[in-house]
């Protein structure tokens, strides 16, 4: 066979390759959008059905004749209604996803090699698990794959099981803001349930810095003012984002005017860390401390913009002794950055007017 036969084949083989790659992406898109318009076509159907169970005007079984018809749809609508309707929602929904025939099939999922199936399952069993899913899911919080640990995670919270919080935060034990306010968020499913195993982790010798920070996080959201001797002792630890993760939170808990919390955040005023000194000033703002308007004022010409700011915005939340030491500020400031963000301030709250009024 010559070069050009060998050519001319190759061509055509090629070409029929093209053409049949053609024909199958053609075939995958109209199947992807058949199925999807069903599965539209499902949820227009059985959703104002849902609403109309879910004020009294139609009975479960009525409902439970459609979802059966598109068990995975159905499992699908029923979770995304249960997010929607807030806290408490897949205890409303729960009669119905309880009645659903997917429970052990989503069990039998969280031992696929294939990682997706393994995610579905662990979302899926906050749901329409219950108490004999907990065994499955505090196993797969081991599991090689981060995200799937995030959702075995969330339906541990999800169905109440506080004795999780700290598995959870051993496997989660992850650096980062975003993957950290993540977990906060995870844990905080629990409310109130969450408080002793939180208060236990804060007061614990040998918990990470990681697993600390999102403690001190919790305690904050939770308003846990319990957490208070606890936090104060972070405020020394070694790490920056426990460090931080505490200021937030005692500035959320603490009792507003409390001498010993006020003083022991003040004593991090001048922290290697800008972000630390940025939350030093919020904080004190927010507790009203009156007395110490003097390193509020030493904020201000900080060399980081947002410490300047925060402290700024916290001599204005004191009060009147703060408005007034902006005020004199914004003309005897040494620094200049001390006299501008100081004038930005007041005219953001609409008292620049009064300042200059008042210097005339």
């Amino acid at each position: 066979m010559n070069l050009l036969s060998i050519i001319l084949w190759t061509s055509v083989a090629l070409t029929l390759l093209s053409v049949f790659i053609l024909i199958m992406t053609i075939l995958l898109r109209v199947f992807t959008d058949r199925r999807l318009a069903q599965d539209a076509d499902f949820m227009n159907r059985v959703r104002p059905e849902l609403r109309a169970y879910l004020l009294g005007k139609t009975s479960r079984e009525a409902v439970m004749a459609i979802l059966r018809k598109e068990p995975h749809g159905g499992l699908r609508l029923l979770m995304e209604e249960s997010e929607s309707l807030g806290a408490g929602g897949r205890e409303t929904l729960e009669p119905l996803l309880k009645d659903l025939p997917y429970g052990k099939e989503e069990l039998s999922h969280l031992q696929s090699r294939h990682w997706e199936k393994r995610l579905r399952g662990a979302e899926a069993l906050g749901y329409i698990g219950d108490e004999g899913a907990v065994p499955a899911l505090m196993k797969a919080l081991q599991d090689d794959v981060l995200v799937v640990r995030f959702a075995a995670a969330e339906s541990l919270a999800r169905l109440g099981h506080q004795d999780a919080v700290d598995p959870i935060l051993q496997s989660l034990d992850v650096a980062g803001d975003v993957s950290q306010r993540r977990v906060a968020e995870i844990i905080m499913i629990l409310g109130a349930r969450s408080t002793e195993p939180i208060l236990s982790i804060l007061q614990s010798s040998v918990a990470s810095e990681n697993s600390l920070g999102i403690a001190a996080r919790v305690a904050g959201l939770l308003k846990l003012h319990r957490a208070c001797p606890a936090l104060k002792k972070l405020l020394l630890h070694q790490s920056q984002n426990v460090r931080l993760s505490a200021i937030r939170s005692l500035g959320s808990v603490a009792t507003h005017g409390d001498m010993e919390v006020i003083k022991a955040i003040s004593s991090l005023g001048d922290d290697s860390s800008w972000e630390v000194r940025c939350n030093v000033m919020s904080a004190l703002g927010k507790l009203g401390a009156k007395q110490e308007i003097p390193l509020l004022l030493k904020g201000l010409s900080d060399p980081q913009w947002w410490v300047r700011h925060n402290a700024a915005e916290a001599l204005y939340e004191i009060g009147e002794p703060g408005i007034l030491a902006l005020r004199k500020s914004v003309a005897e400031h040494v620094d200049e950055y001390g006299r501008d963000i100081s004038r930005q301030i007041l005219q953001q709250h609409g008292l620049l007017q009064k300042t200059m009024e008042v210097q005339s």
